[in-house]
Order: structure tokens, then C-alpha cells, then sequence
């Protein structure tokens, strides 16, 4: 038996850092990988799929080049009302100072701003309050000129193009895919990303609509349900049961509800998420100070620290990364703090009423407490086809690593954003159970997250040719 070491803390909680001009070199890519990242953000509300397609391959060549799998979430646009883009270079709006609001896509300058969607501003009223890049900027509508607006900036900032808006009051258009939407999940098929980012969603329907262009392209993405909007809070737990992983969106979830109700919010979606058994991922402004700054404040490392202890299974970078000074150093703080939280953290529990519904489900939760019980387990390996058992086990957060053993790569990239779990590809699966044992074993201590001569517990599906969510088998041994 090999003496353990100084083995370094494994990372439960996984980082998202989005991409943008800041990170998409290859250079960059591959030192956030190395930093921490488990998974790349591509929005595509700000490119096209020309335009993206070359980033994701300097993705998909990097974690190559790293042997690292690393998935790929596209956010599809959806409906967002936007600013034009700049005339110019960005630039400041001035506080009591006076703007014209006007529909179309016309560049930004500091006296005029377009707003791409004709029917919000047509409903726009004098009193109304107009919110633009997440809240930051805000403006107050005072008169009516045709098809103008005249606003007095309440709140002035820093306005770049092509920035998000929001009119708290005024109900936005019902979630419908775009032509835009439609090429965009195209792509995302055909360039085989892990996870689709469903924007705006309001109910379960939203999600299968997408799910049933995703089928009929013959792709396997996973969708994520970004709550944005307060009409999703109403039906969240409806929402959890049919996506594949939820994002706190407080962008713009921020801008729609009082802000002191977003962290009761954040709390009701992880809550819903955990239920489920599903992903949940909280974004927007997690370290946003470090756009600018090598450092955080220490209210941001409060906030991240608090999501790990809430049970989260990954935190998002935004423009930390996408458009931020310092991406590298975003991602190296926020992985620091995770593991630090991480290390302090006894055996989670599961959600209240939870009680095992399948033979998957109860063997995941058998693996756990006995691994819990018995020092001597250093790591649950589940060995999944399609993921399905790394993602029970997960659900039951086990104090050891989970290590999944699959014969199919893309399989592999999609579990990078399941809490606790590092997953493998193999080239092919064993023919005989004894053998997927061994050939599992062997892969685990390649690992090194554990070693020869310590114990592993053992859980899948090991029939022959065995159909995928189907775990029926828990097995103990010494590696």
C-alpha cells in the first residue's frame, strides 16, 4: 500500500467562466484551464455561429492539448431587449443628464440610445423606470415625443454596446424561439456543445420546445433553465423536473425583483434544483469587482463562500472572464475560495423527504453512507454510460470523490459540471463485469485521487451491454 500523502483537496464545486475577447485566445484558454475551469460559457447573443465556431474549436484544442474534458454551454439570445451597438468607444452617462430613447439598432452615442425591441419601447410611459446592463445604469422616462423617448439618468455608469434592458412593471413578450434561436441550437448540436442555456424561461413547456428541436437535430446537449424572470419562481419546482440544470440568472433576475428579494429567491431555485436532483449554477457578478481589480471584495468572497455552504454545484464568471483585466486571476480567486469553504464543510445532507425512488437511487445513497462509515473508501467510482449514475451519486454529495468511468467522451465533458465529479473516458468498455471492474479500478488510481491498496466502492450497471440509467450493482474492493 502506497503512503498517502499530501494529496491535494479534489474540488467539489465547479467553475464556469464565460468567454469573450478578455479569455478566447488559445494562450488564455488554456492558463483558465489550468486555473480551475471545468466549463466555457459561449453567449450567443453577442457573436454569430460564424463567429463562434472558431472559439469553440480553440476550446476543444486546448482541452485536448491538456487531456482535460471540459464541456462547452451555449446561452441561446431568446428575447433580451438590447442597446445598438457603440458608435464609438464606450462612454459615460452623466447623472440628471437628459437621453433620447429611441426603437431600432441604431449605434450609441451619449445623447441617443436604441433599443432594439419597437414593442417595449412603444409601451414605455413617462414614469417608468428603464434599467439597462443588469441594473447598473438606470433611467426615468419623462416625456413622449412619436416614436422618441426623453429619460433623465437617475443613475449613470459606464454604457458599452449592445447591453441588456429591463422596465421593471412592464410584462415582457411571452418566451418564443427566434429564427436566431432555432440556428443557434443548430449549432450547438452540430458542434456537439455539452449544455444549451435557455433563456427567459417561464414554465416547463419553454424547456421542451427546445428539447424537441435538440431530438430532432439527433443531439444529446443538456438543457439548462436560466430563472431570469419572476414569473419562473411561481413554477420552479415544475421547471427543475424537466431541465437538466438550472442557473440563478441574477442579472437580470435583479432587475426584475427588489434586490433584497433575490438572495430568498437564489435560495427557493437551489432548493428546487437540489429536489430534483439537478445542476445548479449561480451567475452574474460573483467576483465582478475583479474586472477591474487584481483583487475582490470581501462581500464578493462572502457570496461566493455562501453559495458553496448553500450546496451549489457550480458558480459562473461573467464578464470576470468574458471581458474582465484580470480572467486569470478570477479564476484562480474563485477556485481558492471554493476549496477553502469546501475543507471547512461536514457530510451534506440531502433535501428534507427525500427518500430513494429507484434501485439507482437507493444504491447511489448506499455507496455514500458507506463511504461516510467506513474510513477507508477514498472514492465512490461510478461507471456510466450516459451519466446517469455519477449524477445519483452526486446527488447524495458524498465526503469522498466521485470518480466516473465512461466509454463515451461527450458523456465525460457533460459531467464536468456535476458536483464532486471527475469523470474519464475510456476508448471502450471491458466485455465481462470483472473485467470493467479492473480496467475501472485501474483508471481510478490514474487519477490519483486515490491509490493502490485503498478501498473504492464500485456502483453502476455491469451487465453485459447494459442500457444506460439502469445502476443495479454496488461492489467494494481494494484497489
Amino acid at each position: 500500500m502506497r503512503e498517502r500523502t499530501s494529496v491535494q483537496w479534489h474540488r467539489r464545486a465547479k467553475i464556469v467562466a464565460t468567454v469573450g475577447p478578455a479569455s478566447w485566445d488559445e494562450s488564455i484558454l488554456g492558463q483558465l484551464i489550468a486555473a480551475g475551469v471545468d466549463v466555457f460559457r459561449v453567449n450567443a447573443a453577442h457573436n454569430t455561429p460564424e463567429e463562434r465556431g472558431p472559439i469553440v474549436a480553440r476550446v476543444r484544442s486546448v482541452a485536448s492539448r491538456v487531456q482535460r474534458p471540459i464541456a462547452i454551454l451555449q446561452d441561446l439570445a431568446s428575447w433580451k431587449p438590447r442597446t445598438g451597438p457603440l458608435a464609438g468607444e464606450p462612454f459615460r452617462l452623466i447623472r440628471e443628464t437628459r437621453v433620447r430613447l429611441v426603437p431600432g439598432s441604431e449605434p450609441i452615442t451619449p445623447e441617443r440610445i436604441s433599443i432594439d425591441d419597437a414593442e417595449l419601447v412603444a409601451q414605455l410611459e413617462p414614469g417608468h423606470r428603464v434599467l439597462i446592463s443588469d441594473g447598473l445604469i438606470e433611467l426615468l422616462v419623462e416625456a413622449r415625443e412619436g416614436a422618441e423617448l426623453v429619460a433623465r439618468v437617475l443613475r449613470g455608469g459606464q454604457l458599452r454596446g449592445r447591453q441588456g434592458v429591463a422596465v421593471p412593471g412592464v410584462l415582457g413578450r411571452p418566451f418564443q424561439l427566434s429564427d436566431r434561436d432555432r440556428a443557434d441550437i443548430e449549432f450547438a448540436v452540430e458542434q456537439e456543445l455539452e449544455y444549451i442555456g435557455v433563456s427567459f424561461v417561464t414554465k416547463p413547456d419553454d424547456l421542451q420546445a427546445v428539447r424537441q428541436i435538440v431530438q430532432e437535430c439527433g443531439g444529446r446537449a443538456r438543457l439548462v433553465a436560466k430563472i431570469e424572470r419572476p414569473e419562473a419562481l411561481a413554477a420552479i419546482r415544475d421547471i427543475a423536473r424537466v431541465s437538466d440544470a438550472i442557473m440563478v440568472a441574477r442579472g437580470d433576475l435583479g432587475v426584475q425583483l427588489p434586490p433584497e428579494e433575490v438572495p430568498i429567491a437564489q435560495k427557493r431555485i437551489i432548493a428546487a434544483a437540489r429536489a430534483a436532483g439537478i445542476p445548479c449554477i449561480i451567475a452574474t457578478q460573483m467576483l465582478e469587482s475583479m474586472t477591474t481589480q487584481p483583487i475582490p471584495t470581501r462581500a464578493e468572497v462572502s457570496d461566493v463562500a455562501n453559495a458553496v455552504l448553500e450546496g451549489v454545484d457550480a458558480l459562473m464568471l461573467s464578464a470576470e472572464t468574458a471581458t474582465g483585466q484580470y480572467p486569470v486571476e478570477a479564476v484562480t480567486m474563485m477556485h481558492r475560495i471554493i476549496v477553502a469553504t469546501e475543507q471547512q464543510l461536514g457530510p451534506a445532507s440531502v433535501p428534507d423527504g427525500d427518500e430513494p425512488t429507484t434501485i439507482a437511487a437507493a444504491i447511489a445513497r448506499t455507496a455514500t453512507d458507506l463511504a461516510r462509515r467506513w474510513r477507508s473508501v477514498r472514492a465512490i467510482v461510478a461507471i456510466t454510460r450516459s451519466g446517469f449514475t455519477a449524477r445519483e451519486v452526486a446527488r447524495e454529495r458524498p465526503a469522498v470523490p466521485i470518480i466516473a468511468v465512461t466509454c463515451d467522451s461527450y458523456v465525460a465533458r457533460q459531467l464536468t459540471l456535476v458536483w464532486g465529479v471527475s469523470p474519464l473516458a475510456l476508448p471502450a468498455f471491458a466485455e465481462t463485469s470483472e473485467e470493467l471492474i479492473e480496467q475501472a479500478a485501474r483508471a481510478a488510481c490514474a487519477t490519483g485521487l486515490v491509490c493502490p491498496g485503498e478501498h473504492a466502492v464500485f456502483v453502476g450497471s455491469l451487465r453485459y451491454f447494459p442500457e444506460p440509467g439502469h445502476a443495479d450493482t454496488l461492489h467494494l474492493r481494494q484497489l
